[in-house]
């Protein structure tokens, strides 16, 4: 019986950076298992519009939105838009959107610090805000998912800004669970590792020496794909993780415990 149950039916979610990668697959996993879905875009509209036939497909409503993450401005309009799209009611929010530029540490201008974090941490931060305001103002539980990442707690070369956006992200969730505890809104991190995506596509298809020494440290012996965090994403999601919050669920074939 659980196993057929649709685990997000009548939902409504709200996911940022839906049209690749991981956010993608997150989309139609959670049309599939029940949930109306508006997400964010910014660059690739026509695989957007493929995405919401897709969900529509399924038999779910599904609505996307440009935004720019790196204009500060536009989080309130983001967030408004967001929510009338679905009837002016969000009962979950990914936060998905993230962005990394490879620079050594000591090269990294402010203005490239100040959009990675804009990006990374302060629009989600800000997201969260409004989405508590509302839950807290119309008595409802909820559910908030941070993507953060397995380099939040594990340092690479050339990606201090980023490492240090996505650390925050995962402290927010700490910080702001504890204290949204009270009102029965979850919020958690989904940290992943090493995972095939567009952005890496040119080493793991080439299967190059880079790549080789990267999926090395991994115990399980391979790359994560999209679809190996969507199972996490879901539960996050849902009912079932009533009294989960404040936790970060790690995704990386077991490369933290090396």
């Amino acid at each position: 019986y659980f196993r057929t149950m649709k685990r997000l039916l009548g939902k409504n979610i709200f996911i940022t950076g839906g049209s690749a990668g991981i956010g993608k697959a997150i989309v139609l996993a959670y049309a599939k298992e029940g949930a109306n879905i508006v997400f964010s875009y910014k660059s690739n509209q026509i695989m957007a519009d493929k995405i919401v036939k897709e969900v529509k497909k399924i038999g779910q409503r599904c609505v996307a939105i440009y935004s720019d993450f790196s204009d500060i401005n536009q989080i309130d309009s983001v967030y408004t838009k967001a929510k009338a799209a679905l009837d002016g009611k969000l009962d979950v929010l990914v936060n998905n959107v993230g962005v990394a530029i490879k620079k050594e540490f000591i090269n990294i201008p402010l203005n490239q610090l100040q959009s990675i974090l804009t990006i990374n941490f302060i629009f989600p931060f800000m997201l969260i805000q409004h989405f508590c305001r509302d839950l807290i103002a119309d008595k409802r539980p909820g559910r908030i998912v941070n993507i953060s990442s397995l380099s939040a707690e594990s340092a690479r070369s050339c990606l201090a800004d980023y490492q240090s956006s996505k650390a925050a992200l995962s402290m927010l969730t700490k910080s702001a669970a504890y204290e949204m505890a009270k009102h029965q809104i979850c919020i958690n991190t989904l940290a992943p590792g090493l995972t095939c995506t567009i952005g890496n596509q040119h080493q793991w298809e080439e299967n190059s020496y880079l790549w080789q020494q990267r999926t090395s440290h991994i115990p399980l012996g391979r790359a994560g794909q999209v679809k190996d965090h969507t199972g996490a994403a879901i539960y996050l999601a849902s009912d079932e993780a009533s009294w989960t919050t404040g936790s970060t669920l790690t995704i990386d074939g077991g490369q933290s415990t090396v």
